[in-house]
């Protein structure tokens, strides 16, 4: 496939899915015009015919009624198999038209919008102090596009603000970059999607660095504070809580999530993040600035991980369990041997012994239900418990009472085991 046929294919893709990675297959239909395609309009084919075979074809590329942007690229180049160098137009008028979208805007070859964007940055790095903020450099540069002060920026805004700096594009090139940043194409960017803008030009692997301006990103521990505080407040479980809405969320099971993804996932936890506190959090985590964070990474991040001595108590807990030694243990095995005897919302009256079980086997979350948990899965279990206890000792004095471990001194000392005074006579 050609550059611009590509270019055009992912400018379609994007402004479908509104800049995600994935959508549903259900959607497409919806959207899909087949009465605007050039064959339909010239009468060669009926629309029912066109629409018919698009469903077929796109139909047969996705995967749990999900279309992913290599999917739908996947679709168009059985197209562009048929379909000569000669074809060119007529292949940009098919996606165009039957997807309703704008030919000034797709007609910028990915190419040359990369070249026009590395001008503008480079523009606005002259223009920057490396010593500010990122946020504050953003803001400030939001302002100067701005210029009517709506908190807005409309195209003539734009084209204006590109030529105080140096900027003289053609016009439906400036197009072309407006519009593949406003995501909800209501002609307008907002602060959110300038802002996502400048993300996009990426720090490498180091995600504490824009080479663009030499800005140094901190990390945003008063947001991730407010995110911890209400997961510790719902218990042991809560980090848990969060690390199984993500993991249902991620149907292709590559442990990224893109910005609405994310978004989502946190709020159906019950986290209502502001605008800004959710592009911190995602800024930083959006290692790659690819527009997709690690949910693993950002748990890690939230939680921290367990120290040795943590990870050490657990793993005699796990060796308990093997009694095979296989490295595996059995969620039945688990269910028989967790004492909730000295669980504090037993001991509170709370909790019943078979609600607090209940809850706990619940956490066992397995995309693969073999009834098995392996090491690996014990131990990535109890990281997010550990995020809930401060003390150390408190922490393994829960291990050592929930899986009768014998050991520990003073206040960890295990005591859920009856001890018996052994003499002589014995």
């Amino acid at each position: 496939m050609s550059e611009q046929r590509l270019a055009i294919v992912k400018h379609a893709f994007s402004k479908l899915s509104n800049g995600a990675s994935m959508i549903s297959f259900e959607d497409l239909v919806q959207k899909y015009n087949a009465p605007a395609h050039p064959r339909v309009h010239a009468r060669e084919k009926k629309a029912e015919t066109v629409f018919q075979n698009f469903v077929e074809g796109m139909g047969s590329k996705g995967e749990n009624g999900m279309i992913s942007e290599g999917a739908f690229v996947d679709y168009y180049a059985d197209l562009n198999c048929v379909l000569p160098q000669e074809k060119e137009s007529y292949f940009i008028d098919v996606v165009l038209k039957t997807w309703g979208l704008n030919a000034n805007v797709a007609n910028v070859p990915a190419s040359r919008l990369a070249e026009l964007e590395d001008i503008i940055f480079e523009k606005i790095r002259q223009r920057t102090h490396g010593a500010d903020d990122e946020g504050k450099t953003v803001r400030r540069i939001f302002k100067h596009f701005d210029l009517d002060g709506y908190g807005t920026i409309e195209p003539k805004e734009f084209r204006k603000a590109l030529e105080t700096i140096g900027c003289l594009f053609k016009d439906h090139e400036i197009d072309a970059i407006f519009r593949k940043y406003d995501k909800d194409n209501n002609g307008k960017l907002d602060y959110e999607e300038f802002s996502n803008w400048f993300a996009i030009k990426g720090s490498g692997n180091n995600p504490n660095v824009n080479p663009v301006f030499g800005i140094k990103r901190e990390p945003p521990h008063q947001v991730l504070k407010k995110v911890l505080d209400k997961l510790k407040a719902r218990g042991a479980h809560g980090i848990r809580g969060l690390g199984i809405v993500f993991r249902r969320m991620d149907n292709n099971g590559d442990k990224r999530m893109d910005r609405t993804e994310f978004m989502w996932g946190l709020k159906e936890n019950g986290h209502d993040l502001s605008p800004s506190e959710f592009e911190r959090i995602f800024k930083y985590f959006d290692k790659n600035n690819d527009g997709k964070i690690s949910y693993d990474e950002f748990l890690v991040g939230l939680r921290g991980d367990m120290n040795e001595r943590r990870l050490n108590l657990v793993g005699l807990a796990f060796k308990k369990l093997d009694n095979t030694g296989d490295g595996l243990v059995t969620l039945e095995d688990i269910a028989n041997r967790y004492d909730v005897s000295f669980h504090p919302k037993f001991k509170s009256g709370e909790m019943s012994k078979n609600d607090i079980l209940l809850e706990f086997m619940a956490q066992w979350d397995k995309k693969q239900a073999d009834g098995k948990v392996t090491p690996e899965e014990f131990v990535e279990y109890y990281r997010d418990v550990s995020a809930s206890i401060d003390d150390d000792d408190y922490f393994e004095l829960m291990i050592r009472n929930a899986w009768h471990i014998e050991g520990g001194d003073g206040a960890c000392a295990n005591s859920s085991i009856p001890r018996h005074l052994v003499t002589d006579a014995q």
